[in-house]
């Protein structure tokens, strides 16, 4: 890491307005836990909204080079900076690598080009509004050490799907169940065709199978292990490892079975990927992992949860081999509450949201770039304007005093509040939010350091357990859909109710919590849930759009339990020149996007 570059990044933001100087955040000595620097972008009023499916910047490349076309071979090199928690997609895809390169799914989609394209699938049909069937490849196979190599059939897909619904309860899956509770039953007529029925017609059933979560299994793995926890080389992807180090490097190279696709599409290839061999390191530090790439050991540099800051980005502009991608975001990054905690009290929870200082946030992290956050993803026409936003996410110390005041906040929250602040990322967000609370609410907020695996149990403890009052969360399964990407955090039925507690009288594990739970949450989460469900069962796109926006509006203005928090508008990654044929921007880092990970027609200008 260049020198002084933490010296730069923080003078940058003395020139401001608001300064992170004191009070809660640097109490708790939170100094120790920089690791990687923020993603920044610029507040254009929403531009970033209509852009995302057609106009990602495009990835400049030497004409002389691409008049070559692309060629087959050579190493694509990449590193994760957390290790990954197991190899089953139906429990974790905290490993972005493994689970889009060795596995088939049904089809990928791109939020740039608002487009299917079918993987496993060669085509599809929906012939009424609860049905959709697939016509699979003609030569999917798996690899040679799944199953003996055999043929993949309807029934592999249907016994993978089949898998979901039980791994909550038997594995402890941390799969949300928005993912498949669409799913209702499969049929398996011949061998190579698939259906799947659903319960209630559901808009966002196709963009869903992008998701890498519905890999494709062999059942005889499964079978002989238990689960697939602990066990690679169990589908039928594009690659194989060649060699697994969960503390090293995993070494993917071609699935000797893998025949392609009858045709091209999209970031698919009719042939094998061009990309011959894949090399991923664990690489925890961040001065390393940017050491590596500059010194051309690694091809990508990526932030923990998306792109780099602009900070970085302007370090790293006009060296020698690196070239710099960007567009549009679809991050979100959310503020989640303890229902059980804040639901009983309304003016509190309106206190907490007004002491926040919103365009301070834009300010100090985001380095004076970025746009306020919504509970439907930025790139996703349904979001509300930023102008509404602003309307509707207020700062105003004054009011939230008078309404803290007014509502016992002191009475009720006597010791204040408790957050858990990542040792993975610098955690400025967390550092922000608590001083401004502390500064305009007069709350001060402790601040409990956590790495990776204690970080999500921590955020997931069920409900009376948590130690926490509020906690900021990035997650990235399926930026696709505007069901998942942002909104599934603020819904009972998905990480509402399952992290942070939002639960109802219908939620499909309210036997599991107590009545008392219930009954003080029901009321915030009821009306969510029934616009949740009327959104994603409505087809007409116009009337859809409707329903989101009247949905977010309820979030903004019951403040529970999850608050938005603002988002870079530009995402940046910087990448070694030899990359041709990236995905753009913002489908690059999402493997539910066809990010990277996922398009075969990349290629290596030096192979």
């Amino acid at each position: 890491m260049a020198e002084g570059y933490w010296d730069r990044y923080w003078r940058g933001r003395v020139s401001r307005r608001r300064v992170l100087a004191g009070g809660a955040a640097t109490a708790a000595g939170a100094a120790a836990l920089v690791a990687v620097g923020c993603g920044d972008d610029d507040d254009d009023d929403g531009a970033a909204t209509q852009a995302a499916t057609a106009t990602a910047a495009p990835t400049a490349t030497p004409a002389a080079t691409e008049a070559a076309g692309p060629r087959a071979g050579g190493t694509f090199r990449m590193q994760h900076a957390l290790a990954s928690t197991g190899y089953d997609p139906t429990v974790t895809v905290t490993g972005r690598g493994w689970s889009a390169l060795t596995y088939n799914h049904i089809l990928g989609y791109s939020l740039v080009e608002d487009a299917s394209w079918g993987d496993a699938a060669g085509s599809w049909e929906q012939p009424d509004p609860l049905t959709l069937v697939f016509s699979l490849e003609p030569n999917l196979r798996f690899n040679p050490q799944a199953a003996g190599g055999r043929p993949i059939t309807s029934e592999d897909i249907a016994y993978s799907f089949s898998r979901l619904p039980g791994a909550v309860a038997e594995l402890g899956s941390r799969i949300n169940p928005l993912l498949y509770n669409w799913m209702a039953g499969f049929d398996t007529p011949d061998a190579s065709t698939f259906g799947i029925t659903m319960p209630y017609p559901w808009a966002s059933a196709v963009a869903t199978l992008g998701s890498t979560v519905l890999a494709i299994v062999a059942p005889e793995m499964v079978e002989a292990n238990g689960d697939l926890r602990d066990t690679v080389n169990a589908g039928g992807g594009a690659y194989m490892f060649e060699t697994s180090d969960p503390d090293g490097t995993d070494v993917y190279v071609r699935n000797p079975n893998y025949a392609g696709h009858s045709g091209a599409r999209g970031r698919f290839t009719a042939d094998p990927p061009y990309i011959d061999r894949w090399e991923d390191t664990l690489v925890t530090d961040p001065v390393n992992r940017e050491t590596r790439f500059l010194a051309g050991d690694v091809d990508v540099l990526e932030g923990v949860t998306g792109g780099l800051d602009t900070i970085k980005i302007d370090e790293l502009s006009g060296r020698d081999g690196v070239r710099i991608i960007e567009g549009p975001t679809n991050k979100h990054l959310i503020m989640a509450l303890d229902a059980l905690k804040w639901a009983p009290f309304p003016m509190l929870r309106e206190a907490l949201s007004l002491s926040i200082d919103w365009d301070g946030y834009i300010d100090v992290v985001l380095n004076g770039e970025g746009i306020r956050g919504a509970p439907v993803g930025p790139a996703f026409p349904q979001v509300l304007p930023q102008e509404e936003i602003r309307q509707l996410q207020r700062f105003d110390p004054e009011r939230a005093r008078q309404l803290w005041e007014q509502g016992g906040g002191d009475q009720v929250f006597p010791d204040g509040f408790v957050t858990v602040i990542p040792t993975f990322t610098t955690g400025i967000a967390q550092q922000f939010i608590a001083q401004s609370i502390e500064e305009n609410l007069g709350v001060p907020t402790r601040l409990e350091p956590a790495d990776l695996a204690n970080f999500i149990a921590l955020a997931t403890a069920p409900p009376g357990s948590k130690i926490w009052h509020w906690f900021v969360l990035f997650e990235d399964s399926v930026s696709t859909i505007p069901d998942y990407n942002a909104l599934t955090h603020y819904v009972p039925n998905g990480y509402g109710g399952n992290a942070f507690g939002l639960f109802t009288h219908d939620h499909p594990l309210a036997s599991q919590i107590p009545p008392e739970v219930i009954d003080v949450t029901d009321p915030i989460g009821a009306p969510v849930q029934q616009l949740y469900n009327a959104q994603g069962t409505t087809l007409d796109p116009e009337a859809r759009a409707g329903y989101l926006q009247q949905l977010q509006r309820l979030l903004f203005t019951q403040f529970c339990c999850t608050l938005p928090l603002p988002v870079e508008s530009v995402d940046r990654f910087a990448i070694r020149d030899r990359l041709r044929e990236v995905p753009p921007v913002p489908d690059f880092f999402s493997n539910a996007a066809m990010g990277y990970r996922r398009a075969q027609n990349m290629w290596l200008a030096d192979a």
